[in-house]
């Protein structure tokens, strides 16, 4: 028997603790948003310090919802609607649960190749000629586009994958994932501004750390730490939550959302893993080589297989 009201206070507490020790000035100091926090552009700095605060207060509003949740499960557990959620259980086809199970398979081999990769690219990319590296890692350049291929790619399947549902929720969710996907695509090459040539829109160019006609680098580097923090719970949160709960599982099955395999979202916590301060310490700085870059295109080829997983649940036509 899950004794919810005291998980729920466990996590309640965690998150309040979290609320006091997450500052600036301690992410900061341990390298984390330590480029925005400290940049010495206001709109980024200041929309760092925006992100910090709103983490803060929404740590501990969760904490606030949790423990009166606590309060409350007892009665929501007794209830008829509860019950009948937990006999109905997953939505989810057992072909694709088998398989989510799993540790070793192909998308687990996939993630993790190209983590390897990336890691020795890292490791020996000192050697490689400063011409050689700015082919590779320019804007518009080969880490970018294959990045924005591969999301292009997770678009179209996705969206292949929903026309085979019978299941209205996962059908809805990949449609919306293909449209997700393909957003990134677009924003990965900033709309094709540099291969087309066009001018980014002056109210645009006022609040884009970089001058460039997409969204994802307006604000400072707001959406690119949201991302990092989506992707972590995606990969690494979701799949213990579903495990774990059963009321999720029902839940999360009725919306639709997949999630990753045991060992792809191994992978995709490695990949979460991957980020400059952890990088440098390793291997030392490389001039001209942009792990930021590397950690899209590596995240881009998880949402790849992560969406060909998917295909397991188009098994509830047959």
């Amino acid at each position: 028997m899950i004794n919810r009201r005291l998980i729920l206070l466990v996590i309640a507490f965690c998150l309040a603790g979290l609320s006091m020790v997450v500052t600036a000035d301690r992410l900061a100091s341990v390298g984390i948003m330590d480029a925005s926090l400290t940049s010495d552009n206001p709109l980024t700095r200041n929309s760092a310090l925006r992100l910090v605060h709103f983490a803060r207060n929404g740590l501990l509003g969760g904490a606030v919802v949790l423990i009166a949740l606590s309060f409350a499960i007892t009665r929501i557990e007794a209830s008829a609607w509860f019950e009948q959620r937990i006999d109905e259980g997953s939505a989810f086809p057992e072909p694709y649960l088998r398989h989510q199970r799993t540790v070793f398979n192909k998308s687990a081999l996939a993630a993790f190749s190209g983590l390897i990769i990336a890691i020795l690219y890292v490791m020996f990319g000192n050697g490689l000629s400063d011409e050689t590296l700015v082919f590779i890692n320019v804007e518009d350049g080969v880490i970018e586009w294959i990045s924005a291929l591969i999301l292009l790619a997770a678009s179209l399947v996705a969206l292949g994958v929903s026309r085979g549902m019978l299941n209205n929720g996962q059908r809805r969710m990949h449609v919306f994932l293909a449209i997700l996907f393909f957003v990134m695509f677009g924003e990965e090459i900033s709309w094709g501004q540099r291969l087309f040539d066009f001018s980014t829109p002056e109210q645009l160019a006022r609040v884009n750390v970089q001058g460039e006609a997409n969204l994802h680098n307006s604000l400072g580097y707001v959406f690119d730490h949201l991302f990092i923090l989506g992707f972590f719970m995606w990969g690494c949160m979701l799949p213990l939550l579903y495990w774990s709960e059963p009321i999720w599982q029902w839940f999360q099955s009725r919306l639709g959302l997949p999630f990753p395999s045991a060992g792809l979202g191994l992978a995709m916590l490695g990949v979460t893993l991957f980020q400059e301060q952890i990088t440098d310490v390793l291997f030392g700085v490389i001039i001209g080589l942009r792990v930021p870059e590397l950690r899209e295109l590596l995240s881009a080829l998880c949402f790849l297989l992560l969406m060909l997983e998917s295909k397991r649940l188009a098994v509830q036509k047959n």
